[in-house]
């Protein structure tokens, strides 16, 4: 038997006392939620928002990422907080001023480096609907007559493009076989980090009066894996030497899985009735209404 003689004996209510203030502490731990960045509040006004359908649904994105399967985001309604980062010139020149728009209203704390485009596209399409309304205008020039013509579209009508879900790995990677040479090549889809540094390599390299192919730049950030090989010399040499047929046929089938909106439009000329189509231009209006 242990001798207990000489030590300090606890008084059973601070040691009652102790006990609760440590079941308190733990409890009060498991609880505890992940902090989300709060809608935004000004003299007691909560800036409304919206949830934004991500064309990617999530997939794209690893695991740890913020949008890693996440379908619909959240995003606040513009304020004058947004509109004095639209008015900023430094930002412009920066080339960040659309960064620092999207990590302004999404509710969620996001690298906007790391959002594919046709996400952002989502987004910035639903902050501006959300602070003019539906109704975008622009002017373009008939590609038959030559003749000026105003359209205006629905914002609010523009739907994501539709995507073959079922050839998506578990990695988020698309995995094709090339028509002539019959290798297996299993491809990202791009962020717009990724095509940033594509941008920076290929300028990089005309400054130095180097040799420039940009679609060697482009293969070489989409291609992850060619017959399972992931070595990058293999890769660069397979690359620097892809046939033709096979290089346009991954170019088609990274448009096809390229999560983005559905931004056409078709328009009938009054002037010679021809059906213009093409692509809605996002012009300096885009984010300044007259109104």
């Amino acid at each position: 038997m242990r001798n207990n003689e000489g030590r300090t004996q606890i008084p059973p209510e601070l040691l009652e006392q102790f006990m609760k203030q440590q079941e308190e502490k733990i409890v009060g731990q498991a609880v505890q939620q992940p902090v989300m960045s709060p809608p935004v509040q000004q003299g007691g006004y909560q800036v409304p928002t919206d949830f934004v359908d991500l064309p990617s649904e999530g997939r794209f994105y690893p695991v740890g990422h913020p949008w890693h399967n996440k379908q619909r985001v959240e995003v606040r309604f513009m304020t004058t907080k947004e509109e004095d980062i639209l008015s900023s010139q430094a930002l412009a020149k920066a080339g960040v001023l659309l960064d620092r728009l999207i990590q302004s209203i999404c509710v969620d704390r996001i690298d906007p480096s790391t959002v594919l485009p046709g996400d952002r596209n989502a987004i910035l399409i639903n902050a501006r609907k959300n602070a003019y309304g539906s109704d975008y205008s622009f002017s373009l020039v008939c590609t038959n007559c030559v003749e000026p013509y105003e359209h205006t579209i629905d914002l609010s009508t523009i739907k994501n493009v539709e995507i073959d879900w079922g050839s998506i790995t578990e990695n988020g990677t698309v995995i094709v076989e090339l028509p002539t040479n019959k290798a297996t090549v299993e491809f990202k889809i791009l962020t717009q980090a990724d095509l940033d540094k594509i941008n920076n390599q290929i300028e990089i390299k005309k400054k130095h009066g180097l040799e420039v192919s940009e679609t060697f730049e482009l293969h070489r950030s989409l291609i992850q894996r060619i017959n399972g090989n992931n070595n990058m010399d293999f890769m660069n040499s397979f690359i620097s030497q892809m046939l033709l047929k096979d290089s346009k046929f991954l170019k088609k089938k990274y448009g096809e899985f390229r999560p983005d909106i559905d931004f056409t439009f078709t328009h009938i000329c009054e002037h010679c009735n021809h059906k213009n189509e093409g692509g809605v231009p996002i012009g300096t209006n885009f984010f300044w209404s007259a109104e």
